[in-house]
C-alpha cells in the first residue's frame, strides 16, 4: 500500500510537470480538408490558416508567438483568421509595440482578419490595425480570389447595412468568425453552405482521453470540441496557444487549424 501511494505521488507530480512545461510549448498543427458544392472554382485549394486565444501575459509569451507565426507562414496560407482573446488583459506600450511587430510578420497571400474574445480589452482593434488585420467588428466583406463570384467572411450579429453591403453581389459560400462556440445554435445561415470558424473553448485546457474537456467554459460547454456540423453550418473549433485562469494544458497541446477548400 506504502508503495502504490508513493507511485501515485510521483504520477501526479509528473503530470503536473508534464502539464506546465511540455504540453503549454510547442505547436500542433492540425489539418482539415472541406469540399463544397457551394464553393466557387477560383477557390479550389484554397488554404486558410486559423488560429485563436493566444492570451498574452508576459514578454516571455512573445517567443511562443514567433514560433507559431514561424509555423503558419511554412504553410503559405492565402488567408490567416484569428478568433479572439489575442490578450489575458490590458499591456504597457512596449509590450504592445513588440506584439504588433510580430504579428506584422504573418505573410498570408490575400488577408488576414481578426475579432475580439472576451478578454481583449476596448483598445484591441488598435494592434489588430497596426499588425495589418482587417478586423470585423459585426460586419462582412468579399473575398476574391481568380473568380468573378466572391465568397464572403462575416462575424456574427450583423448590421443591417453590413447584410445589404454583402448582398450587393451574388454568393453562395460564407466564412463566419465567432469566439464563443456556443453561439453556433443562433447563427444566421450566410451562403448555401457556412463555415464557421470559432474559438475560446481552448478543448478544455486539460482533456481527458475517451472522455474529452474536463473544464468546459461559460460560452464553450455545449460545444467544446473540435468539430461539429448540422444543416449548412459546420463549424471547427480552434483549441487555441495560451492558457487561462490555470497556466495548464495536458493532453491538449497548444495548436492551429489548416483549412483546405476544394469545389466539388
Amino acid at each position: 500500500m506504502k508503495r502504490f501511494f508513493i507511485f501515485l505521488i510521483l504520477a501526479i507530480f509528473f503530470l503536473f510537470i508534464y502539464a506546465y512545461f511540455i504540453d503549454t510549448s510547442g505547436v500542433k498543427v492540425k489539418e482539415y480538408k472541406y469540399e463544397s458544392t457551394s464553393l466557387p472554382k477560383g477557390f479550389n485549394d484554397f488554404k486558410i490558416v486559423h488560429f485563436s486565444d493566444f492570451l498574452y501575459e508576459k514578454p516571455d509569451d512573445l517567443k511562443h508567438l514567433e514560433q507559431v507565426i514561424k509555423k503558419i507562414n511554412e504553410y503559405t496560407p492565402d488567408i490567416v483568421v484569428f478568433t479572439g482573446d489575442l490578450l489575458k488583459s490590458k499591456i504597457n506600450d512596449k509590450d504592445k509595440n513588440d506584439l504588433i511587430n510580430l504579428l506584422k510578420g504573418l505573410k498570408p497571400e490575400l488577408f488576414k482578419y481578426a475579432i475580439s474574445g472576451d478578454n481583449d480589452p476596448d483598445d484591441i482593434k488598435d494592434i489588430y490595425d497596426a499588425a495589418g488585420f482587417k478586423y470585423l467588428d459585426n460586419n462582412a466583406e468579399y473575398i476574391f480570389n481568380e473568380d468573378v463570384e466572391p465568397i464572403v467572411i462575416a462575424t456574427q450579429d450583423l448590421s443591417q447595412e453590413a447584410m445589404q453591403n454583402i448582398n450587393e453581389l451574388e454568393y453562395k459560400f460564407a466564412i463566419t468568425l465567432i469566439h464563443k462556440p456556443d453561439d453556433y445554435d443562433n447563427l444566421a445561415l450566410l451562403g448555401a453552405d457556412n463555415l464557421i470558424l470559432a474559438g475560446h473553448s481552448l478543448g478544455g485546457q486539460i482533456r481527458i482521453p475517451f472522455w474529452g474537456a474536463l473544464i468546459k467554459k461559460n460560452g464553450a460547454t455545449k460545444y467544446s470540441d473540435d468539430y461539429y456540423q448540422a444543416d449548412n453550418k459546420t463549424m471547427y473549433v480552434s483549441y487555441g496557444i495560451g492558457t487561462e485562469k490555470t497556466p495548464f494544458r495536458l493532453f491538449n497541446k497548444p495548436s492551429i487549424n489548416v483549412y483546405r477548400l476544394y469545389s466539388k
